[in-house]
């Protein structure tokens, strides 16, 4: 059920930075376009493929490593390449590789308050010790610097800013 909630959050993720990501580099907003729903499609994809994949890990913890690197931070990395790509969006690859990172980030940590708070007031187990959200959180990042090396050379700049 969790895993289909971060399913979701991604989706909507994608309509929120493809705004965000506008109005940030362009200062204003750019409307959804149908290759919208085609990326959203994609990103339910690759999130179960990244699912799937970690939970065919005999190893747990290696399975938990294997789902934040790519159900996480190399899936929120490549919902920032998507919204780039749909919203054709005019953008230098060292912008895109800070923001998107930055975002990557910020939802990694999200994921771990809300996995924080889940286990302590909802009593849902999701790691037996505090380290467990150190890994969650580097895991993100090579996920993150994995999808940067597969997206950010085939970022193309549209037009100037």
């Amino acid at each position: 059920m969790y895993l289909l909630l971060l399913t979701i959050a991604m989706c909507l993720a994608y309509v929120v930075l493809y705004f965000l990501f506008s109005f940030f580099f362009k200062n204003k907003f750019t409307p959804i376009t149908g290759k919208s729903f085609i990326s959203i499609f994609l990103i339910i994809i690759v999130s179960f493929i990244a699912y799937t994949a970690s939970f065919g890990v005999a190893d747990p913890e290696l399975g938990n490593r294997i789902m934040h690197m790519f159900g996480g931070g190399f899936l929120a990395f490549m919902v920032c390449f998507l919204v780039v790509k749909d919203s054709k969006l005019a953008i230098n690859k060292f912008q895109f590789f800070i923001f998107s990172f930055l975002i990557v980030i910020a939802l990694g940590v999200a994921n771990e308050i809300a996995e924080f708070f889940l286990q302590n007031f909802a009593y849902l187990r999701f790691s037996s010790s505090i380290n467990d959200t150190w890994l969650d959180l580097i895991s993100n990042v090579i996920g993150a610097l994995i999808a940067a090396v597969c997206f950010v050379p085939f970022l193309k700049r549209n037009t100037k800013i």
